[in-house]
């Protein structure tokens, strides 16, 4: 096992180093099963999402797996789930967990995450509502002014829905402004980091405030990449620090990230390399350095969804 196999957030709770993402948009049916191998092979941190559709399959994964293991207890697991962009209303943040814990078939969950920092308008079936130009509808006025929002994230963690409450894909000036008047510091800002997308800014402002930056895409999209720089899990430079070291490439930008100091999200389905990823050893400065090297060179984010919404500041700061 990893050296430093838990952080502890700013609430005083542990989290798991590594926990398994569980989107996947092409095989939803998938988390069910990826998320009973990964409970098997040990793993106790689960990311989990109202947008990705299958809250019901990780839900009935973990009731199985409790069902089966009765040493194992609901508090030994930690399970994160977040809330859409449409849904950033006061009235709509409760309504979102609850569902979120009514699929997933819990009383609470770990950690509940705002999943963007921008606030879009619903239609009339209660889903993102699109213009004529075919973009989402931003609410300009609670995306620059979050603090209801927030507000009710807030009374979520004092009616025990929640024990902690966080962000994803929040900039640097877009923190500054919530922790001028947030009473509950978010406990984690989940973004996007991989070498060819360090976030290094972002990554040391958070470590700096007491928020734990979260890593998803730390083997790189595979998805949504339309990036010159191509693949991260295709980049000879990074194989080769790998073989050199005897690690799966994997293995080696899961190491890495935790030597930086933050959690890591890895998705995968196939129970061989759910069981790799649980386990990245401890990386030697030269290589931890080499990996450095190559990140140095990069920046380009391969998860981007702006284009997809009628707002020009979308990302609202340079990241490096």
């Amino acid at each position: 096992m990893i050296k430093f196999d838990t952080y502890v957030l700013n609430n005083g709770n542990k989290i798991p180093a590594v926990g398994l993402g569980t989107w996947d948009p092409a095989n939803p049916r998938g988390a069910f099963l990826a998320t009973r191998c990964a409970l098997e092979a040990g793993y106790r941190h689960l990311d989990c999402a109202s947008l990705y559709g299958n809250e019901e399959l990780v839900g009935q994964a973990i009731f199985e797996f409790l069902q089966s293991h009765p040493d194992v207890a609901r508090d030994d697991l930690f399970v994160t789930t977040k809330v859409w962009n449409h849904l950033h209303d006061a009235k709509d943040i409760e309504w979102s967990l609850n569902e979120s814990l009514r699929k997933l078939g819990l009383d609470y969950v770990d950690l509940y995450l705002l999943h963007y920092p921008i606030a879009t308008e619903k239609d009339g079936q209660y889903q993102e509502k699109k213009g004529q130009n075919g973009k989402y509808v931003v609410n300009k006025a609670l995306t620059e002014h979050s603090e209801p929002t927030w507000q009710a994230m807030e009374a979520l963690v004092q009616e025990g829905k929640t024990k902690a409450i966080g962000v994803s894909n929040w900039s640097i000036n877009r923190l500054e402004r919530l922790l001028s008047f947030a009473n509950i510091t978010p406990a984690v800002n989940q973004i996007e980091i991989h070498p060819f997308f360090p976030n290094n800014r972002l990554v040391a402002f958070c470590l700096g405030h007491g928020i734990l930056p979260q890593a998803y895409s730390p083997l790189g999209s595979q998805v949504r990449v339309s990036r010159p720089c191509g693949l991260v899990l295709e980049s000879k430079e990074l194989q080769l620090i790998a073989k050199n070291s005897g690690l799966q490439l994997s293995q080696l930008l899961l190491a890495w990230g935790l030597k930086r100091g933050y959690a890591v999200l890895p998705k995968s389905f196939t129970p061989k390399r759910i069981e790799e990823n649980l386990h990245p050893p401890t990386l030697t400065d030269e290589n931890f350095n080499a990996v450095q090297r190559i990140a140095a060179k990069h920046c380009t984010r391969l998860v981007d969804i702006s284009n997809e919404y009628d707002y020009d500041n979308f990302w609202d700061d340079q990241s490096d």
